[in-house]
């Protein structure tokens, strides 16, 4: 599919008439590459009822036997031509019939087309030389890029809508809006506004819930608050949970968002909803007294305050620094009462008459 204009003059395209056999050598290879495009970008994606793209009629055609495999990608080429501008390059269009849990599935690929030159060892008058040969059609190479993956399966169709995963190499996790939105007809099954809030939520509830240990639960915190706000556009829950927590605590944090209905497989990360609650950590105790301190600053990371666990459910605080201010405490809201400066814990030995601290 060359790139062209949608406003160019229309062309013949060179299609199948016939479905290409492979070999075990070949469906292997391509399995493995394909596997690990979808595992690392992969997103789950459900059908737009607002799109007026025809891709979710062709894909339930197929995936009910009413349409053969030659049909459906002749179908989809021209869609995919129909839905491209000048801007998209130009590449090859691979559908296959494919299985995903042992379900009839379609497997829709974008990839580029590659030129390479292959050297052949012969002999000429007796002497060894090497043929030389341009071969103009080469397909995955090691370097060859995969620009745009689909899948759907049998187990994706419901009453309404057809449901499924599509991966876009070419835009590190997140998809071009003409494949997305033009192409597929669909739109991304987890908002990821709304995913990464979920996060959030589920992640510092089962800390505070579950980890009694108070320095643990201030790591974690720390850990939860800086992934957030790291500069990489997506998040693998079970990635977090490897780095971050200790191995008796990773099966537990995992449950827990899944309950919590947190995808737990990679997600486009987007911290508009919850960027305000990402910036201070605040730990609070029983008796109203409460710490706030800035995530990544020198005083959490580097032990200016210090929290120790009494062994009888009371938590003492050492908080070593330089005292700048003390002033009256008005508590969000507008609230008429104040809280004097002396009420909170005083610098150097403070502690608490009731629980460990709690992210507020």
């Amino acid at each position: 599919m060359p790139q062209r204009r949608r406003t160019d003059p229309s062309e013949t395209f060179p299609l199948s008439e016939a479905p290409c056999n492979l070999n075990h050598d070949v469906r292997t290879a391509l399995q493995a590459r394909l596997r690990g495009v979808l595992a690392q970008t992969g997103r789950e994606i459900i059908e737009n009822p607002d799109s007026k793209s025809a891709l979710p009629d062709y894909v339930y055609s197929f995936l009910t036997g009413e349409t053969n495999l030659v049909d459906a990608s002749v179908d989809l080429v021209h869609l995919l031509r129909s839905s491209q501008s000048g801007v998209n390059s130009a590449g090859l269009l691979l559908v296959a019939d494919a299985r995903l849990d042992g379900q009839k599935s379609l497997l829709i690929v974008k990839l580029e087309q590659e030129t390479g030159m292959q050297a052949t060892e012969t002999v000429v008058d007796g002497l060894r030389t090497f043929d030389m040969k341009y071969l103009a059609d080469l397909l995955f190479t090691e370097k060859s890029k995969i620009h745009k993956v689909a899948l759907f399966s049998e187990s994706g169709i419901t009453d309404d809508r057809i449901e499924g995963w599509a991966a876009d190499r070419q835009l590190s996790g997140k998809m071009a809006a003409f494949f997305l939105e033009r192409f597929l007809g669909c739109q991304q099954k987890s908002e990821p506004r709304e995913v990464t809030r979920l996060f959030h939520d589920a992640a510092t509830a089962w800390i505070n819930s579950y980890v009694t240990d108070p320095d643990v639960r201030i790591n974690y915190i720390v850990a939860t608050l800086a992934e957030l706000q790291s500069p990489t556009r997506f998040l693998n829950p079970v990635a977090f949970a490897q780095q971050h927590l200790d191995i008796t605590h990773r099966d537990a944090f995992i449950e827990h968002l899944q309950v919590s209905e947190v995808p737990c497989r990679t997600f486009d990360k987007d911290t508009e909803h919850i960027e305000s609650r990402l910036k201070n950590m605040r730990v609070g105790f029983a008796n109203g007294a409460f710490i706030v301190a800035p995530v990544g600053s020198p005083e959490v990371d580097h032990g200016a305050i210090v929290l120790e666990d009494q062994g009888d459910g009371t938590t003492s605080v050492t908080i070593t620094g330089t005292v700048t201010t003390a002033t009256a405490y008005a508590p969000p809201g507008g609230g008429r009462r104040t809280r004097r400066s002396s009420s909170s814990p005083q610098a150097g030995h403070g502690s608490d008459d009731g629980n460990t601290p709690t992210l507020g």
